[in-house]
């Protein structure tokens, strides 16, 4: 067993604590999965949370950030003031395919966190904090949160996330990496004139034609992008007969790479790209907000490293981080919040053979035994953490510099 000191003193009664409600978090898991809802109307999974929270002593305020579906349960420590860690839990879907991301396993695996740390909470001098995040899936709840002044006064905030068939927990991270990818998604609207496409083509302004020379034009740009830049998108509105020159088109695209100072090159090279599509039809062009910016992931290695000093403790069996592990391909709000506070999340198996993200295949690694048992693991681990930092004044000074260090200043 590997646990740090300021922690030892509380592995029996946090892990105890989270073994005795293992039966209740899998219910919650389950309900969420069955009920899945879209960003901003998850009311049943923020019910079902709060109401748990309710009745095990926390201080639960809804609607929080003016957010309907957010919500923050408090618990305070009995030996005084202190550091305030946050646990951030997830609870949308995604459109046509349910739990795709597993935030059911998100949502039960913070939810479990804070309940463990509750166990002890007469002993830590701070508070223990679980916030529902709600519309993580493109749409951005997080931001709001943040811009609300929810995350005011959190001093960490810990989280977890579903990952195919790989635990890992990378601590050998360069100061200059970055996780995941910064993202931001427009909407691509061309305004023509319609006229009769055999009997008067001449008069009329093809606006597909304008997002047909969208599309090549980008194709012709990502020669000359970096690496990691990732573009996709698809034609949303092209018209509505063959024999009508279409008045009206439209794409959506999310834009993506390793950090928000070169996106925002990116999201210029392809405005201009669009603007040339305009110019070389006729068509007018508009642009229009689809997805709000989400953040390159922030790492920290101190955070990092006390969470896999509890991983073999807690049960939670952990595969080999290759240089850049945490890196990633996709995009998460999470991102955001590790840039205005230290923050780390454990990524966990779901399934004993590789599972793509946002399918049905998830979808159903998502309700497992596999995905339950790691989750509930992580619920410890990430309870351990809790109290390591709220008890330990040296870990969480090691985790406010490697921030600052990170963020330059």
């Amino acid at each position: 067993m590997s646990t740090s000191s300021a922690s030892s003193i509380f592995f029996d009664r946090v892990t105890a604590a989270i073994d005795e409600l293992r039966d209740e978090l899998i219910d919650i898991s389950l309900d969420i999965h069955a009920h899945p809802e879209l960003n901003y109307e998850e009311h049943h999974a923020s019910a079902v949370l709060t109401e748990a929270l309710e009745r095990h002593g926390f201080d639960v305020e809804r609607g929080v950030g003016n957010v309907e579906t957010a919500f923050r349960a408090t618990i305070k420590g009995g030996a005084g003031d202190g550091p305030t860690v946050a646990f951030l839990a997830e609870y949308d879907a995604l459109p046509e395919i349910g739990h795709g991301c597993g935030h059911n396993l998100i949502a039960i695996s913070n939810l479990g966190a804070a309940l463990g740390a509750k166990a002890v909470a007469e002993e830590l001098s701070g508070r223990v904090v679980i916030l529902g995040t709600p519309a993580e899936e493109g749409g951005g709840g997080k931001l709001q949160l943040i811009d609300a002044g929810v995350f005011d006064g959190v001093d960490v905030a810990l989280s977890s996330h579903p990952s195919s068939n790989t635990t890992t927990i990378p601590t050998d991270i360069p100061i200059d990496e970055k996780w995941s990818l910064a993202m931001v998604g427009f909407r691509y609207v061309y305004h023509g004139k319609a006229s009769h496409a055999a009997a008067a083509p001449q008069e009329g302004v093809n606006a597909l034609n304008a997002v047909i020379r969208l599309f090549t034009g980008i194709d012709a740009l990502r020669q000359h992008l970096r690496s990691d830049v990732r573009i996709h998108g698809v034609i949303t509105d092209g018209g509505l007969a063959a024999n009508v020159v279409p008045d009206f088109a439209a794409a959506d695209f999310m834009l993506r790479c390793l950090d928000r100072e070169y996106l925002g090159e990116v999201t210029d090279k392809v405005r201009a790209v669009a603007e040339g599509a305009a110019l070389m039809t006729g068509a007018t062009l508009e642009v229009l907000d689809a997805d709000p910016l989400y953040d390159n992931v922030r790492p920290n290695a101190a955070l990092s490293r006390i969470a896999k000093g509890h991983a073999e403790a807690v049960g939670l069996a952990l595969d080999p981080a290759p240089p850049g592990a945490g890196k990633g391909g996709a995009s998460t709000d999470f991102g955001n919040v590790s840039q205005v506070v230290p923050a780390y999340y454990t990524r966990f198996a779901v399934s004993k053979d590789p599972v793509p993200g946002h399918s049905l295949a998830m979808v159903a690694a998502a309700k497992t035994d596999l995905a339950h048992d790691n989750a509930i693991a992580v619920a410890k681990l990430l309870a351990l953490t809790a109290c390591d930092l709220i008890s330990s004044p040296e870990l969480l000074a090691q985790a406010v510099e490697e921030f600052k260090e990170r963020a330059g200043y």
